[in-house]
């Protein structure tokens, strides 16, 4: 447990699924006041031990409602920082942070143009392009458009440029006939992207970063994923690499960028460098892992943000983490390691045996659906 001075945080968007993973790295801290605000009444996470206020502001109209709300709350609970936590909350911050009463308790954030420029996988490869940073040979489709097979060397991976996560929509291809079924069977309300397959393996980069600074930061290389290599890890291990690290701060450097960011990487075995893929300008699913492994994100965030010092620039534990996909999987395949207390450490078994209330009441209330909806379809 880190002992800390009394510090309260407005989280403004929490109906984001990734708000367990911030909480649960604040409930290492000691010294924290957090509050939440949520348009999501039946948000499991109000009943956490470690949120001092849950904030239910039902659904806010437009962005001038929501930001009279964080005015609000920052007078009434004395909030010392606001610090949103998924790209809809950021970005909409970004954009209103001038109407903020006290915009110095706005966390540390990049300026719009970057934040768009990050976050759109087709304005990323171009940033990568004209700064020579390493990335795969990629076109972009425009919306509404077909690629051409001329253009193509199989096999490629096709992706939305933005608005679509958890690998949703991304698929690989092998020739122009598969090519061809994607474009018609899905549409998307964006661009799409069509990058070379790299034969190698992935790893995200997780930073703090202020004025294109990385203050901290983790790497984590996948081990098992939900289903294939496309989608999200349930299993992965700590690594460090010094070349990976100076690909990435070149990055951070050429967009100048200030806030957290989850940049997905892939090592190419033919050309033996690391390459960039895209940015997650958000936090990132499994953010309480980097905590474990030595390296607690939102608050040294929350300290950055407040000019207070911190020894962020630590060495991480390269420690292997499952998360709770990944740790039944692999409780299947060896029964016996349920007996074994290390089983649990590197998991979110560990949070959630000291904060249990929120996962009995999501269980409770996914269970009650699924059995109102079996009862519809009976009767």
């Amino acid at each position: 447990m880190i002992e800390s001075e009394k510090i309260s945080i407005l989280i403004p968007d929490g109906e984001s699924h990734l708000l367990i993973y911030i909480v649960n790295c604040f409930s290492l801290v000691k010294g924290i006041d957090l509050y939440v605000m949520s348009g999501n009444k039946a948000n499991p996470m109000r009943f956490s031990r470690y949120i001092s206020k849950f904030l239910y502001e039902g659904e806010v109209e437009n962005d001038l409602s929501w930001i009279k709300a964080i005015n609000r709350n920052i007078e009434k609970y004395d909030i010392d920082l606001i610090l949103p936590i998924f790209e809809d909350g950021i970005k909409r911050l970004i954009k209103n942070q001038d109407y903020i009463i006290h915009k110095s308790k706005i966390c540390s954030l990049p300026n719009l143009n970057t934040f768009n420029t990050a976050q759109d996988k087709g304005l990323l490869y171009l940033h990568l392009e004209k700064n020579n940073i390493a990335r795969p040979k990629s076109i972009i489709v425009q919306k509404g458009d077909f690629p051409n097979e001329r253009d193509l060397i199989f096999p490629v991976v096709a992706k939305p440029v933005k608005g679509y996560g958890g690998g949703i929509g991304v698929k690989s291809f092998n020739n122009f006939n598969e090519v061809s079924a994607y474009y018609e069977e899905q549409v998307f309300e964006c661009n799409t992207l069509i990058q070379e397959y790299i034969n190698g393996y992935d790893v995200s980069v997780n930073v703090l970063c202020n004025d294109g600074i990385v203050l901290a930061y983790t790497m984590q290389k996948g081990i098992a994923f939900v289903n294939g290599q496309l989608s999200p890890q349930t299993e992965f291990i700590f690594i460090e690499n010094k070349d990976l690290l100076l690909l990435v701060k070149s990055l951070i450097k050429s967009l100048n960028w200030s806030g957290i960011a989850n940049i997905d990487c892939r090592y190419d075995e033919n050309d033996k460098q690391f390459k960039v893929i895209e940015i997650n300008t958000r936090f990132w699913l499994n953010t309480d892992a980097s905590a474990v492994a030595g390296v607690n994100f939102p608050y040294l965030y929350c300290l950055s943000s407040l000019n207070k010092p911190d020894e962020s620039l630590r060495k991480v534990d390269l420690i292997t983490y499952y998360n709770l996909k990944g740790l039944v999987r692999k409780i299947k395949n060896n029964p016996m390691l349920i007996f074994r207390k290390n089983t649990f450490i590197n998991s979110p078994i560990r949070f959630a045996f000291l904060d249990p209330i929120p996962i009995i009441y999501k269980f409770i209330w996914r269970t009650k659906n699924i059995i109102l909806a079996k009862l519809r379809t009976t009767n």
